[in-house]
């Protein structure tokens, strides 16, 4: 039997498109449980109506909390041999259980991980990747996983064993991490791996226009995203064949996005700003992949103001926020 997990939360445009998508699976072998975080809209009813029509959907409303918190009460009721995880404003191809069931059956697969669409109101795009199924080292999956510049969907387009999280050590998603709370838990989860199978044909569509931007001056907490990402680079730098790069561009350029977002004249010397200055310290501008976020780090390192022209000038629309 698969879990599917899906955290709800004000998401009525989009959950019946969701949900249909996920009942129509080929393999029909499901638990599908649904978090609805404390909806106000119509999600909770919709919730409600597939698990009246069909059992093995699953309900759990709970009042409003961190969306770490939900996915892990969602965790704690898994009962499958696998799980994945969907997005309740994305929807996934009908074959799409039965395919990566079978690859990761085959393999004796701790994961499997498949391509992916970018949705857009106006393009459908496959993002790139390998054309045949194989088995991937841990390095190899977790560059692959973290070499999209426009999705932030860590976990979705892969199916775990469940024993992954349950086994010692086991994951579960940090409660006090609000950003890139998905992204330690796919390390984690890669790091774990004994075998990591990579399957090509594309299932999960991530809807790129319903997954908005998070303002940093309107959440602070997207700030914790910097202990997710520190947390998987401590974690990843304990196998020497697993290169970090990668990660240390994701910490770098949080900072930087959330410095030149905060910053202002009058609170150029706030002890946040101050603070997330020192963290462009942490780790050596040489451990830095991409050749113009680490000159932007070094000029920002020494003139937030000259940093910004660089950002806007020539990084800014490299990666999507």
């Amino acid at each position: 039997m698969i879990t599917i997990l899906v955290p709800v939360q004000n998401v009525e445009k989009s959950l019946l498109k969701c949900l249909h998508s996920i009942r129509n699976q080929t393999y029909r072998n499901l638990q599908i449980i649904l978090i609805n975080n404390g909806s106000v809209d119509q999600s909770g009813n919709i919730c409600d109506k597939f698990a009246k029509n069909d059992p093995r959907f699953t309900v759990i409303h709970t009042e409003s909390k961190s969306l770490s918190a939900t996915k892990n009460t969602g965790l704690s009721q898994a009962l499958g041999e696998y799980v994945c995880f969907v997005n309740a404003v994305d929807w996934i191809n009908a074959e799409m259980m039965e395919e990566l069931v079978v690859s990761i059956e085959a393999y004796k697969g701790d994961i499997v991980t498949c391509r992916y669409y970018e949705d857009t109101i106006s393009e459908l795009f496959i993002v790139p990747g390998p054309i045949e199924t194989r088995l991937m080292s841990k390095n190899e999956a977790i560059q692959l996983c973290l070499a999209q510049t426009r999705v932030h969907g860590f976990l979705c387009n892969k199916l775990y064993k469940l024993e992954l999280f349950h086994s010692y050590p086991t994951i579960r998603f940090d409660e006090e991490v609000d950003y890139y709370e998905d992204l330690l838990v796919a390390m984690q989860c890669f790091f774990k791996s004994q075998t990591i199978v990579y399957s090509p044909p594309p299932h999960y569509h991530y809807y790129l226009s319903q997954h908005l931007p998070i303002s940093v001056l309107k959440n602070k907490g997207k700030l914790t995203g910097l202990k997710a990402l520190k947390k998987a680079i401590d974690l990843l730098a304990q196998d020497p064949s697993i290169d970090t790069q990668l990660l240390k561009d994701y910490y770098a350029h949080l900072i930087l996005s959330s410095l030149f977002l905060l910053v202002t004249v009058e609170n150029v010397h706030d002890p946040l700003i101050t603070n997330l200055r020192k963290y462009l310290s942490h780790y050596d501008l040489s451990d830095l992949q991409d050749s113009d976020l680490k000159r932007c780090a070094m000029i920002t390192r020494r003139n937030i103001g000259l940093g910004k022209i660089y950002w806007d000038m020539f990084y800014k629309n490299k990666f999507t926020e």
